[in-house]
């Protein structure tokens, strides 16, 4: 067994650190692995400033925001190519939060879910199922009691073919909202279609 060295060095430039016996920041003889810390390091290098604690970034909040609005006015007008464009900036935006920001995750599922949920609505009217029903799957697992997630899964897996899954769906949906007529109108749709 390969005994444990923690007798470690640190490179001239300060960046990397290694097993000071033999060179390495992965070195089997000492049983150590510095790969992932130096490449955490490495991420963290290039960032300019830290934001101070427990302050969330307002800005990002206000572009993620944005982008959601211009993609909601191009909804609006037929434009869905256009509006699934402006849906994936504001999507990458959230999800490029860096995680020290506090309540980080809680921010991206609050902002993710109605952009997901708008974009899955934008490539259900392309008829992308695949891509409406990959969105709406998230808005499901990112807010599972919000119904609105439920029906776009459901309209999506109807259009896959999947009419029992978007039964299932929708009914999932009911669940957390027992009075939706989208909903409800939805699953009379399959259950009209089998009889």
């Amino acid at each position: 067994m390969a005994q444990v060295c923690w007798d470690v060095t640190v490179t001239n430039d300060g960046e990397r650190i290694l097993c000071k016996a033999h060179g390495a920041d992965q070195c089997q003889a000492c049983n150590v692995d510095w790969a992932d810390h130096n490449a955490l390091a490495t991420t963290l290098k290039h960032v300019k400033e830290l934001p101070p604690p427990n302050a969330p970034n307002p800005v990002r909040n206000a572009q993620v925001t944005r982008l959601k609005e211009e993609g909601n006015k191009h909804f609006k007008t037929g434009n869905y190519d256009e509006a699934i464009r402006f849906y994936t900036m504001a999507v990458d935006l959230s999800w490029s939060r860096p995680l020290w920001e506090p309540l980080a995750f809680q921010y991206v599922r609050e902002e993710l879910a109605p952009v997901l949920s708008n974009r899955s609505a934008a490539h259900l009217a392309l008829k992308n199922y695949v891509d409406a029903y990959v969105d709406a799957e998230m808005v499901t697992r990112l807010k599972r009691e919000w119904s609105k997630g439920w029906f776009r899964k459901g309209k999506a897996l109807y259009g896959l073919g999947r009419a029992e899954e978007a039964a299932e769906a929708f009914q999932t949906g009911l669940r957390f909202d027992h009075e939706s007529e989208e909903l409800q109108n939805a699953l009379k749709e399959i259950e009209d279609v089998s009889i």
